[in-house]
């Protein structure tokens, strides 16, 4: 690319990075090819009088605009550059027409577009003509104009720049010339250095050279110069590549040898490209045309001889193509801690929870501003980091205006961080239960008063906040003893997990196990919960990974479990040496982050516990009071939970069972008003009535989630009907608690139990009215 520098026009120079050179070569060569393909094959296939008038008026055109543009003789370099940039149009329009004029087939008529191509790609006339020049950093440039007096408006090329610093290190003895720089877009060149005539080039010792150029020691030599005597010698300055284009080259026989060869890790999958950097290689590859990709991860660490598998990281398009990272360490050993910037929410609905293998930030979806309130799961086991991560995310949410209700069925232990500085902290699967009933309740408040509003899905802040209910250890909820509260549950998180999305109702699961049986043998739960984003941590069994990459993972994709600790030098190496096992990194905080169909290897910001919490995390949550409903959901959360009003004082926290909370209340039932009232005004001047009878009015028996035997509603629709005939349409207006359907449902049981008839379409009354 040096050559460029030398030859841009003197009229007008453009300082740019070096990749942006290199690209436009690139693009500039490559489309020649292609050129040169279309010229070959096009008088083959076509000569029609069309194809005259286009080759040759293209030519013509060209022509003509070159001339317009060079009549003036005073425009100087001008003349130069816009020839430059004629010059592959009218040779190639000019070896178009020969062809076609040609009659048959020649040899030539290949052998001449492939040499146009080759000409041209050397050549780079379009490159050249833009006046590109290698933009240095700031502080080089100030080197450059202090050691040469050069003024501002005199930048110098990255090769006089070079020759500049020798020539003032070593003084007037020797020059630098023939400067060749490796890539744009690295410090590292080749080089001549040329001693006075008659002298040898001085003897420099490794420091003196790497002071010349202000480089580390051992990474600038001098090499003899074949076919020259002692007064040239050749200077090579690697700093940067040396060592990673060496492995990337040993890399490369190695993917051949040892995985793309029958019988290897990936047969069949080759290396395309790569790209060297300090502390990894960027492997480009791809299966062949016709087969899908696929990249076994520990397979290929074995190859690799990599014995910790978050060293190698692997992506594909799920297709055919892939990148895989080889990183020198663990690239996610250590993580800084999170700022308040990382978690406030931005116009996206995004937060920023870590950083990812490649530098890249880790960000997450609170919300969704085109689909509403979004689902999540995240699987770790016990000291994987799923409380820091959970802990991240509350914090965000009420930093950016988001209700929190927050689960911890562990009895608070697994999220102490969060009591007090969110909305609802519900300890104990009992106060779990009731959280849940009151935010179902407030899902069809919002569901009623958007269709009395004509809307169909939710807009944040009109008329309501979004309210995100997270989870935690609710596989000792899902998989509780008692039935009754374990299919109500499951119902209640299934509920709404498939309809609060339109109305700004989210929910999360943070889980040990994925099993059916530790989510209430409810696979709508687990499914339902990939939709959003997944977070796969450390875990106990192969079986809770496939569970969850199940459906959601890239073709090609492989995940293998992440270690419970990692090593500077390897775990083989740790093993070998005798180190203890405490002298490795705690892998919490890392995952696989599922997301838009894309999987990335993360880790979450760093938090330190100090006697059992969190104190940094504590400090991001922020002293303001948390974010809550408005008054009429906290109506209808009463009315529907008959606790909401309590929620800061965890009455329920120790009971383990329903029944065990229902003796709290005096005479061993829910106290009128208080536990479960009969009518609540939610809002809008319709009841919303508790089914009579139910424990704090959670419409759930014995037999868990049957629609068409929830207690109390019969009774209800029996009461309503003594006052005259309804319509079922007023009857469901009536009852905003239940379902549509298990009005319906109880309207026939009614019937077949001859205390209802219905006399005409859709209208119904008791049977002795």
């Amino acid at each position: 690319m040096s050559t460029i520098d030398q030859a841009a026009p003197a009229a007008e120079t453009h300082r740019v990075p070096g990749h942006v050179i290199y690209r436009r070569v690139l693009a500039e060569r490559t489309s020649y090819a292609l050129a040169a393909v279309g010229m070959a094959v096009g008088p083959q296939v076509d000569d029609s009088a069309w194809s005259y008038l286009a080759s040759g008026g293209i030519g013509l055109g060209t022509l003509a605009w070159l001339y317009t543009k060079t009549r003036d003789p005073d425009q100087g370099p001008g003349v130069l550059t816009r020839a430059q940039r004629a010059l592959p149009v009218l040779t190639a329009a000019g070896t178009y027409v020969a062809n076609l004029i040609t009659p048959g087939f020649n040899w030539w008529e290949v052998v001449a577009p492939a040499a146009w191509a080759s000409l041209m790609g050397w050549m780079a006339p379009l490159t050249r003509s833009a006046g590109l020049v290698l933009k240095l950093t700031e502080h080089q440039e100030q080197e450059q104009r202090e050691r040469q007096g050069a003024g501002p408006g005199e930048p110098l090329t990255y090769s006089e720049f070079l020759a500049a610093k020798w020539q003032q290190a070593t003084g007037d003895g020797t020059r630098l010339v023939s400067i060749t720089p490796y890539r744009p877009d690295r410090p590292d060149f080749e080089a001549v250095v040329v001693a006075q005539t008659g002298k040898a080039v001085p003897v420099f010792t490794e420091v003196q050279l790497a002071a010349a150029f202000d480089v580390p020691v051992g990474t600038v030599r001098l090499r003899p110069v074949p076919g020259s005597g002692p007064g040239r010698m050749r200077l090579i300055a690697r700093p940067t590549t040396e060592d990673t284009e060496r492995a990337a080259e040993g890399l490369r026989g190695l993917w051949e040898s040892a995985v793309a060869a029958p019988g290897g890790a990936a047969p069949g999958v080759g290396l395309i490209d790569y790209r060297s950097e300090p502390h990894r290689i960027v492997l480009l590859v791809a299966s062949p045309p016709g087969k899908e990709i696929r990249l076994p991860h520990t397979a290929i660490c074995s190859a690799f001889g990599i014995d910790d598998p978050s060293r190698l990281v692997i992506e594909t398009d799920g297709i055919r193509q892939g990148v895989v990272s080889v990183y020198k360490t663990n690239p996610l050993m250590k993580v800084r801690k999170a700022t308040v910037d990382d978690l406030t929410m931005d116009e996206k609905g995004r937060i920023t929870i870590g950083v990812c293998h490649d530098g890249k930030a880790a960000r997450m979806r609170l919300w969704d501003p085109g689909q509403g309130a979004l689902r999540g799961i995240t699987a770790g086991v016990t000291g994987a980091g799923k409380s820091v991560l959970q802990n991240l995310i509350l914090a965000a949410e009420k930093r950016s205006g988001v209700v929190s209700w927050v689960g911890d069925v562990q009895g608070g232990m697994s999220l102490p961080e969060a009591e007090g500085r969110v909305d609802w902290f519900a300890k104990g699967p009992v106060e779990t239960l009731l959280m849940l009933t009151a935010a179902h309740a407030v899902m069809k408040y919002r569901e009623r008063v958007s269709n009395e509003m004509g809307r169909g899905d939710f807009a944040l802040g009109r008329p309501w906040p979004l309210i995100n209910i997270t989870l935690d250890e609710i596989n000792r909820l899902l998989s509780h003893p008692d039935e009754a509260m374990r299919k109500a549950a499951a119902y209640l998180i299934a509920d709404i997990q498939k309809t609060g999305r339109k109305v700004g109702i989210g929910i999360r699961l943070a889980v040990q196990s994925l099993h059916l049986k530790d989510l209430g043998d409810d696979d709508a739960i687990r499914q339902q919960g990939k939709v959003g984003a997944l977070f796969l941590m450390r875990t106990a069994s192969s079986s809770t990974k496939e569970m969850g990459l199940d459906g959601i993972a890239p073709a090609g994709f492989q995940m293998e479990n992440i270690p419970a600790r990692i090593y500077e030098n390897g775990q083989i190496e740790a093993l070998f040496s005798g180190a203890d096992d405490e002298d490795g990194e705690s892998t919490a905080g890392m995952a696989y982050m599922f997301l838009d169909g894309r999987a990335k290897f993360m880790r979450t910001f760093f938090a330190q516990k100090v006697d059992g919490v969190y104190p940094d995390l504590i400090a991001l949550y922020g002293d303001e009071p948390a974010n809550g409903i408005t008054e009429g959901e906290a109506k209808a959360a009463e009315a529907g939970a008959a606790i909401y009003a309590l929620r800061h004082t965890n009455p329920y926290a120790d009971c383990d069972t329903l029944a065990q909370a229902m003796g709290l209340a005096p005479g061993g039932e829910p106290t009128a008003g208080t536990l479960a009232p009969d009518t609540a005004d939610i809002g809008d001047g319709a009841p919303a009535p508790a089914a009579a009878g139910a424990p704090f009015g959670i419409p759930f028996g014995d037999s868990g989630p049957d629609i068409g035997e929830e207690p109390g509603l019969q009774d209800q629709i029996l009461e309503l009907l003594a006052d005259g005939p309804k319509q079922l349409k007023e009857l469901r207006a009536a009852l905003p608690g239940f379902q549509p359907s298990s009005v319906s449902n109880a309207c026939s049981q009614l019937k077949a139990k001859g205390l209802a008839i219905s006399r005409k379409r859709g209208q119904w009354q008791l049977t002795d009215n």
